[in-house]
């Protein structure tokens, strides 16, 4: 069964040491300092968890509630408070298992039920070369905003929004 828990010292080794493809996913160290980096840049909680099937961590999950950063998108609804996808990952070694889904399913439950503040829409930025990404959040309503987030010359990606 998938559950989602927070991250601490005792699982904190097993997310550090997962692998998943460079061209999907961030690695989870860069993810853990940039957890870091808005709690003490931006004063807020990151929404992490360590994604459990049974007693095996298998991946790791990352967002904010209302980050800093406004869509257009977000604007336009009146600057409601909204939930950002950063990060979700499952390692190599558990792929194709279903295991980023119910994350993902789990976490979006969270979201719906206010968890961490009530919220209008979920976003995520996917990688435009991605032929799985786009896909994969389109399956649960994600649906591309017209946005582009841009943060260097080689990196942006296409933001999606999920209504809650």
């Amino acid at each position: 069964m998938v559950t989602l828990r927070e991250l601490t010292t005792e699982n904190l080794d097993a997310v550090w040491l997962m692998k998943a493809d460079p061209e999907l996913v961030a690695p989870n160290s860069w993810s853990l300092a940039e957890a870091f980096a808005y709690r003490s840049e931006y004063k807020q909680e990151p929404i992490v968890y360590v994604i459990y099937n049974d007693d095996e961590p298998v991946g790791f999950i990352m967002a904010l509630y209302n980050p800093p950063t406004e869509f257009l998108d977000s604007i336009d609804n009146q600057g409601q408070p909204y939930y950002f996808l950063y990060r979700n990952m499952v390692d190599e070694k558990h792929q194709k298992k279903g295991y980023g889904r119910a994350a993902m399913e789990l976490l979006i439950a969270e979201a719906k039920a206010g968890k961490y503040g009530k919220a209008n829409a979920f976003y995520t930025g996917t990688d435009p070369k991605s032929k799985v990404t786009p896909k994969f959040y389109g399956s649960f309503g994600f649906e591309y905003t017209g946005e582009i987030e841009v943060e260097d010359e080689e990196s942006w990606e296409e933001i999606m929004r999920l209504p809650l």
